[in-house]
């Protein structure tokens, strides 16, 4: 299994997707138009099975990480295109046989095209049934993209004045609704350690680090697992839960080996307990009636 490093991915994504005959999938973190017209450009015209997933959080576009643009390019050229707003991987799926995977977004410089490309790695992997249904599941839970959703989102995007761009920003609800994806599972890794909102604290949970605005580290946490799927269990529970029955849910969702010992568990639900409350999330009530813990979504 060879290591691929800059310039070398480019080379070998083109020459996949040239040999690419029923499908290619194109799921990255962060998209440019000119990167994905030059990988659009090579992919024969018998291909009809194209799909394209992307992060696509408002603050990604508002700072240039992805173009808007992609998403009118895409459907008018034949993509199924889907969004996200937790996605961090990189991924380009030829025939559902060949998949390169690594750290190279659709962008310039992640597949260092031009003179200011990143140093980034990746490898191609032989695709595997499981392989395809886990990934037919990221698409599942997505945003799919029609012309009424680019209307909704081109009329928020172009109000925001050029002074505010560079402010957190989120989709509202009318769109992030939209979103629900099922996370059933959790690594230990992905819940919150003890913290401190300190200006560059590094949150490993989140691959984050605190830049002193608070709005723009909720925006990357709302959509972390931990949250997604504390959300996911209360919600069907009537809404409404107290400190150990969740901790038994989370108990059985890590799929970590070995298990960890249930005063860990308690403890990672009370450092993601205390995050939601320091950040004041919009979604959850967090009270104490007769001394235990209530973890409740607020009514809309």
């Amino acid at each position: 299994m060879a290591i691929l490093f800059s310039n070398e991915i480019i080379n070998a994504v083109i020459d996949e997707l040239k040999n690419a005959e029923n499908s290619v999938q194109i799921i990255t973190a962060y998209c440019k138009k000119n990167t994905f017209e030059k990988l659009d450009s090579v992919i024969s015209s018998s291909v009809n099975n194209r799909r394209l997933l992307v992060r696509f959080r408002l603050d990604d576009v508002l700072k240039g990480s992805t173009d808007f643009e992609i998403l009118e390019y895409g459907v008018q050229h034949g993509w199924n295109v889907f969004l996200r707003f937790d996605l961090h991987a990189k991924t380009y799926i030829v025939d559902n046989k060949r998949g390169l995977v690594g750290s190279a977004n659709a962008t310039n410089s992640g597949l260092n095209i031009g003179k200011a490309g990143n140093m980034e790695m990746a490898t191609f992997i032989d695709v595997e049934l499981e392989d395809i249904e886990k990934i037919n599941g990221l698409f599942d839970d997505a945003i799919p993209v029609d012309g009424e959703l680019i209307t909704k989102m081109k009329q928020q995007f172009d109000s925001i004045e050029p002074a505010e761009k560079q402010k957190s920003h989120s989709w509202n609800t009318e769109i992030t609704n939209r979103f629900n994806p099922s996370v059933n599972t959790l690594f230990s890794y992905e819940l919150p350690e003890e913290f401190n909102f300190v200006e560059g604290e590094y949150f490993s949970f989140l691959d984050y680090t605190f830049s002193g605005d608070l709005n723009a580290f909720k925006e990357v946490f709302r959509w972390s697992n931990a949250y997604l799927w504390l959300l996911k269990i209360v919600k069907e529970n009537d809404g409404e839960m107290y400190f150990g029955a969740v901790t038994e849910k989370l108990h059985n969702a890590l799929v970590t080996d070995p298990k960890p010992y249930r005063r860990d568990v308690k403890q990672m639900l009370a450092n993601l307990l205390d995050l939601i409350e320091k950040l004041g999330m919009e979604e959850v009530v967090i009270d104490r009636p007769n001394h235990s813990q209530r973890i409740a979504l607020k009514e809309k």
